[in-house]
């Protein structure tokens, strides 16, 4: 299946980029090399059944199975490698730690398969959902304004796996961790305790030269009333959150500086130096530099790219989407053998973060 036209802006359009290459099976992504590892990793569709029904969410969970040896590939694109994954295979026993992962600008569960499959192995639950209005399937412009609703997703997610879901009595309340990419860096700061600035947005997405964050939140019309910039203002801190990760964020100029120092959890913060999409300057190392010393863990990775942290391209996925989607083959520079490597980099960090 080839990705479906999204007539954006191209610079907008690429910016929190997560696969807004629409078909959900080729946007789940590639694996890391195959190793003798104690797990498998199982895979299943969630659906979130709370109070909200005016934003209902839905995603996929990755979780350990007992069976290592059980990891078939489907492989149905012809851009994307799969994640390794054993469909609705039975979990593992034990206790083990969760890690709640958001997706990009326009991404999807699938953006970050490859991690989720890849942490499955290793004794995680990973879960992950679609945020409306900002998701390759859900558009809708009144969901995307409420950017204020992103973190609140995740911890919807939380409440839902540890209270109420057929996992709650395998994962450990007092691991809890969250990881985001691009957009859903933006979105796990937030729930880590970092608030949105309305005086400080307005400050840094004034003018001609406007950095990236500031043309899709203003493209967006976030904060344009006074309510939405008493919703997007609102502290949306979790406290059952206990480490953070921001795989290459989006965002960080209008983030409050008073509340980033305030930060309690310990937070990894993952750059890319190749900065194809994002000014490392004002975005990363800003956040980095932001954060307590004490807290924080800065890594920008040595010629890794913005769509390093999405999946694995095939070895033709360049050319193909350079016919069929012009502009988009951008997501699969260096998509390949040089991807995978980055990839072992990226599991390497988190997993020294997360089992110090």
């Amino acid at each position: 299946m080839y990705p479906s036209s999204n007539r954006l802006v191209r610079p907008i359009r690429l910016f929190w980029f997560a696969a807004s290459l629409a078909g959900a099976l080729s946007l789940a992504t590639g694996a890391l090399a195959e190793d003798t590892l104690r797990y498998g990793p199982g895979v299943t569709k969630i659906t979130i059944g709370d109070a909200r029904k005016d934003r209902p969410l839905e995603g996929d969970i990755w979780y350990p199975t007992a069976t290592p040896d059980i990891l078939p590939r489907a492989d149905t694109s012809k851009v994307w490698q799969m994640a390794l994954a054993d469909p609705d295979g039975k979990a593992a026993e034990g206790i083990f730690p969760l890690v709640v992962v958001s997706h990009g600008m326009y991404g999807n569960t699938f953006n970050q398969a490859w991690l989720g499959s890849e942490l499955a192995r290793r004794g995680y639950f990973v879960a992950m959902v679609n945020h409306p209005g900002t998701s390759s399937f859900l558009r809708d412009p009144d969901q995307t304004r409420k950017l204020w609703d992103r973190p609140v997703d995740l911890s919807r997610l939380i409440s839902f796996l540890i209270e109420d879901s057929p996992y709650k009595d395998r994962i450990d309340p007092e691991r809890i961790y969250a990881a985001g990419h691009s957009l859903g860096g933006f979105t796990v700061l937030l729930l880590a305790g970092a608030e949105f600035e309305p005086d400080r947005y307005e400050r840094e997405c004034s003018g001609e030269e406007l950095p990236l964050a500031c043309q899709v939140l203003t493209g967006w019309s976030i904060a344009k009333t006074e309510d939405d910039r008493s919703e997007m203002a609102k502290s949306r801190k979790d406290p059952r959150l206990t480490k953070v990760i921001s795989l290459d964020l989006g965002g960080t100029p209008v983030l409050s500086r008073d509340s980033l120092s305030a930060i309690d959890i310990p937070v990894l913060v993952l750059g890319s130096q190749r900065a194809d999409m994002l000014n490392q300057e004002i975005e990363s190392r800003a956040l980095a530099a932001a954060l307590p010393a004490d807290k924080v863990h800065h890594v920008e990775l040595a010629n890794a790219g913005h769509f390093d942290f999405m999946g694995v391209c095939k070895p033709e996925g360049f050319a193909i989407l350079e016919e069929y989607e012009p502009g988009d083959e951008i997501v699969c520079i260096k998509g390949s053998k040089e991807r995978e490597e980055q990839h072992q980099r990226i599991l390497a960090e988190i997993l020294a973060f997360l089992e110090p």
